[in-house]
């Protein structure tokens, strides 16, 4: 009970300051609160503001608010170049944080330094790899040389050869890293595995893979810690490094093979022949065969969250689907003139480097939307590889390098 004669407090006996003082973001309508996280990045939201405390977790674990986020940077921004996935609750908070972190990197090219590395190989490099976060370039070419390359930070005088030397008999073809050892093919019919540790690349073990003809590409499942190579004659072998024979070994096409990829559950293969072929790696059989297209044959291959994408020789873009029975979803047609020899798939965009001499970066939309194309100075794109905003892309004699500026680095 009040006491006698006390008055009831009203808002206008307050002090301006002192009501304003005891307002915060926890009071705002949640329309109002979304209104303001508009104007905010999506890593500020992500990484700061939705860790401040429950209330703000929980109201910006929303998939709707981050899918209008995203669609404000690409109208077009979905399915299937942008695959939803149910199972994970952070997908589109992270898609929108990487979207609009490349978007803003690559649409501006004032943020992005490029160099070359240069004066080690003769010859067209066709294998190239990126790790170490991005600080250090294994490249292997047609001279036989296998090349580690120390990236220096951004901002400063371009890099220095770790190391060089003879890496096979033959031509190297690809390059792939697995459980922190590098492996490298070659048309010498084998596969070398190499230590990486300090400034020294050492050789490891040589696996000879017992066929009649080249290894003219190569990949790795580290959760089961398999390699993968197809060959000149046909065939597809899949073996684990620790062991002396072959898991499997199958010829599913009837030309060269020359592009693999696999995960956990399937591996597969395009050839010359036009065909691509699936491999169940739990049945340990071949699920289905296919003609990719008519006219044209995959260059690239790249899996990345249940999707295959593929670029062919006419400059195309496949794209297809694990839960679908890898059949051909969308296909497009870019702006290259010529074959599609590397693409990688990110969260946020597409890469796709040609033999017309460039690399261009697209939006996750449908159809893809071009951001930027980089012109490389040393001629025709043999390979490229992407990681942790650094795009490396090889050619004649040398690689270059694309990658963030300091200035934008520290902005992350």
């Amino acid at each position: 009970m009040d006491n006698p004669g006390s008055e009831v407090s009203t808002v206008e006996d307050f002090p301006e300051e002192f009501l304003f003082s005891h307002i915060s973001l926890l009071d705002l309508p949640v329309e109002i609160f979304f209104h303001i996280c508009s104007f905010l990045d999506a890593s500020t939201l992500v990484h700061n503001l939705g860790l401040v405390c429950k209330q703000f977790y929980e109201i910006l674990k929303d998939d709707s608010f981050w899918k209008v986020k995203i669609n404000r940077i690409w109208p077009n921004a979905r399915y299937p170049l942008l695959p939803p996935d149910e199972d994970d609750e952070l997908f589109w908070k992270l898609s929108c944080v990487t979207i609009e972190k490349q978007t803003n990197l690559w649409k501006n090219r004032d943020l992005v330094e490029t160099f070359s590395l240069q004066n080690g190989h003769y010859g067209t490099v066709d294998a190239v790899l990126l790790i170490n976060n991005g600080q250090t370039c294994i490249t292997g070419g047609r001279d036989r040389l296998l090349i580690c390359w120390s990236l220096t930070q951004p901002g400063e005088e371009p890099c220095d050869q770790l190391c060089s030397g003879l890496g096979h008999e033959g031509w190297i073809w690809n390059i792939t890293s697995m459980d922190d050892v590098i492996y490298s093919s070659s048309w010498d019919k084998t596969i070398r595995s190499w230590d990486v540790t300090g400034n020294s690349l050492t050789p490891i073990k040589s696996h000879e893979m017992n066929v009649q003809g080249a290894l003219l590409c190569m990949n790795s499942c580290p959760e089961l810690h398999l390699l993968a190579t197809g060959s000149s004659c046909r065939k597809v072998l899949i073996f684990d490094p620790r062991m002396e024979k072959s898991v499997a070994r199958y010829s599913p096409h009837q030309a060269a093979v020359i592009q693999i990829s696999m995960n956990s559950k399937y591996l597969v293969s395009a050839s010359e022949d036009k065909t691509v072929s699936v491999w169940d790696v739990r049945a340990g059989a071949v699920m289905k065969t296919f003609l990719l297209a008519k006219d044209s044959f995959a260059m690239s291959m790249f899996m990345h969250n249940g999707l295959v994408y593929m670029g062919d020789s006419n400059s195309n873009i496949h794209v297809l689907e694990e839960n679908n029975d890898f059949n051909i979803l969308k296909s497009y047609k870019t702006e290259h003139t010529k074959g599609i020899t590397a693409i990688h798939a990110t969260a946020g965009s597409l890469m796709t480097a040609s033999l017309d001499k460039t690399v261009r970066i697209w939006g996750a939309t449908d159809p893809p939307q071009s951001i930027v194309d980089f012109e490389c100075k040393h001629g025709d794109v043999a390979n490229m590889h992407y990681l942790n905003e650094v795009l490396a892309a090889s050619a004649e004699n040398a690689i270059q390098i694309w990658r963030a500026k300091a200035v934008y680095q520290h902005q992350l």
